[in-house]
């Protein structure tokens, strides 16, 4: 019953998409665990209820805030995205023009997406917060002219430049598919197909040089299956207020939300930071960094 519900209401790709972002993105996040046990966070039963907690108290406070703030908290959820996907995409090592395609590879997702079917967007908006979604739109028109300003230099790089050439055919390649699929899709084909390869791929070999690699399945896999009940749960209970449909979108975008703080603390401050394996350079950046 739940299922035709949910069938007749979202239609099958969109379920689809839901359920893919759920099921197949979320272990990426879940791998927070073992990435905090490689840095040394989780040595030891004290060390680790510390970290936890700190992490949970973040993501509850980050729900708190959506409650407190939908508006707001969505804006600012959207505008730590771009940085989170952009710093997954940038080639360059360091710099402004590092900073310029981190805004760019990220710029693409929400702008790429939003504006390419901004009815049905908006209506994915008013499900997260309301009706009061007039303030998101002014951000995203906003950040959209800036893009296309940046797209210009980015044109001009990737000409001049064969370090820049991949990522720029890349956020090409993603504006097409923004443009073609629906937006929950479009977003799955990313979230999925895209960032949480990249992001295996980053922390992968790092984290089998400290932990052995039965230890990490282990710590994914139970994060991702504790995560999947809390988030079974709070459908449950979010039906009481909204259709099924409905409460499946809040949870999992207040979800991803909520995890998406300190995830970022943990994978773009601190590993980043201190890891030695999360970025390989292209060959053709190699003039870019002479620069």
């Amino acid at each position: 019953m739940v299922l035709d519900a949910l069938v007749s209401n979202l239609g099958l790709m969109n379920l689809a998409a839901l359920l893919a972002i759920a099921l197949i993105g979320l272990p990426h996040g879940a791998a927070d665990s073992a990435i905090a046990g490689h840095l040394g966070y989780t040595i030891g039963l004290s060390s680790a209820i510390k970290f936890f907690s700190a992490y949970t108290a973040l993501a509850a406070l980050v729900v708190l805030f959506w409650l407190v703030f939908p508006t707001v908290t969505l804006i600012g959820f959207l505008t730590i995205s771009i940085v989170h996907f952009g710093l997954d995409a940038a080639r360059i090592e360091k710099g402004m023009m590092r900073w310029l395609q981190v805004f760019a590879h990220g710029c693409a997702i929400i702008v790429g997406i939003s504006q390419s079917h901004k009815a049905e967007v908006h209506h994915i908006y008013t499900f997260l917060i309301g009706n009061d979604v007039a303030p998101v739109w002014i951000m995203i028109d906003l950040l959209s002219a800036l893009f296309v300003v940046v797209l210009v230099v980015y044109v001009w790089q990737a000409i001049t430049d064969p370090g820049w050439r991949l990522g720029f055919l890349e956020l090409m390649v993603l504006l097409i598919v923004f443009s073609q699929l629906p937006p929950l899709v479009g977003f799955a084909f990313y979230f999925c197909g895209l960032h949480s390869v990249r992001h295996f791929q980053s922390v992968g070999r790092s984290l089998l040089l400290s932990l052995p690699l039965r230890t990490i399945y282990l710590q994914i896999a139970g994060v991702t299956i504790l995560s999947w009940a809390l988030g079974a749960v709070m459908i449950w209970i979010g039906m009481a207020h909204a259709t099924v449909d409905v409460a499946l979108i809040r949870v999992i975008f207040i979800g991803l939300a909520a995890l998406t703080v300190p995830h970022m603390i943990l994978v773009d401050v601190l590993y980043r930071g201190r890891s030695r394996a999360p970025f390989v350079p292209d060959k053709g950046t190699s003039r870019q960094r002479r620069k």
